[in-house]
């Protein structure tokens, strides 16, 4: 197996410098753990990596060792790079969900790790596929189809989920093309074939499968797209739960029921009056005559207020809005009698 045919990024406490002519006095040190049969009879250990410039791993033994040594990476069985202060950095941004900050910062490191043949296939790589990510968390789908023609690490050296993450980032790329065509028959080849595909990279292509049923305009489908994606997500994507929601409000918008039940001048003022009361809803008369997608709309305009309290709806859904009653909301002459205590 090749030097860094397996490679997992676990945590960081150091920096490198790739190569070391460019401090040849005092190269700092990248940790790595490895195992090959002429280290330590194979075992996993720690090593500390000089350069890695080509074929060639120059590392020491220990953190303060001056015994320099040198391998092939071919000799190694695996190595495992530790991750670099920078990566975790760009890491902690991503966590925050400050993308834009991290995508910046992900891709300097791709630059920065791209000059050694060893390095690119680790730190290079996650970050490269980090940088991804952000541009995907993002829905810059414009943007995902520049960094996945531009991938600068071969397939072969990715892992296999992030093998299915590039494949999900082409097929989403075709919807700023709007090459529906490609997405419908992608996408569900992937879904078809990729039994080891994550949740969030099958809510991925449910989502682009929904985007495609809207241009079609088969309402029903891409409804149930969006509710299999959103419910695929389970939280771990907050920008893709909101679009799914939005969508599928979209879909609801162009339902005629729908569009009849917002003309009526009822709801309208019900409208008007949310500008000043964000509590207000169409009467109780209305209420009941609501048709069955508005009735639907409603409760998932609702759900996108429980989930996302911090992200509010677009002014064109304020017909949802009013149109939905919390249970709880019962008049006093409405409410169920309280069973009499026992004397």
């Amino acid at each position: 197996m090749k030097a860094l045919s397996v490679i997992m990024v676990l945590a960081g406490l150091s920096s490198l410098v790739p190569s070391m002519a460019q401090n040849a006095q005092n190269p700092q040190r990248l940790r790595a753990r490895v195992a090959a049969p002429t280290i330590k009879n194979g075992h996993p250990t720690d090593i500390y990596i000089l350069s890695a410039n080509g074929p060639t791993v120059q590392f020491v033994e220990s953190r303060e060792s001056q015994e320099v040594l040198q391998q092939m990476d071919s000799a190694f069985k695996t190595l495992y790079i530790f991750e670099t202060a920078d990566f975790v950095d760009a890491k902690v941004a991503m966590e925050n969900r400050k993308y834009q900050e991290a995508r910046n910062k992900f891709h300097a490191l791709v630059n920065k790790y791209a000059s050694t043949l060893s390095i690119k296939d680790s730190l290079s790589a996650r970050a490269a596929v980090y940088e991804l990510e952000c541009a995907m968390r993002m829905m810059d789908w414009a943007g995902v189809k520049g960094l996945a023609a531009k991938f600068p690490v071969r397939g072969a050296n990715l892992s296999p989920s992030a093998k299915n993450d590039l494949e999900v980032a082409k097929i989403m790329a075709l919807i700023p093309d709007k090459d529906w065509n490609g997405v419908k028959s992608r996408a569900g080849s992937f879904l078809a074939t990729k039994k080891n595909a994550t949740r969030l990279q099958q809510a991925r292509m449910k989502y682009a499968l929904g985007a495609a049923a809207m241009v079609a305009q088969d309402w029903n489908k891409a409804l149930d797209y969006f509710a299999e994606a959103l419910v695929l997500l389970h939280g771990s994507d907050e920008e893709l739960a909101s679009a799914c929601v939005a969508r599928s409000l979209d879909a609801y918008l162009c339902m005629p029921d729908v569009v009849k039940f917002f003309e009526n001048p009822v709801v309208s003022s019900a409208v008007e009056s949310r500008k000043n009361n964000p509590e207000a809803v169409i009467p109780d008369s209305r209420m009941k005559s609501r048709p069955a997608p508005v009735k639907e709309a409603a409760a998932l305009y609702r759900l996108h207020e429980l989930m996302f309290p911090d992200r509010k709806l677009p002014a064109k859904y304020d017909g949802f809005a009013v149109s939905y009653k919390h249970p709880a909301a019962v008049a006093p002459d409405q409410a169920p009698a309280q069973p009499q205590k026992k004397q």
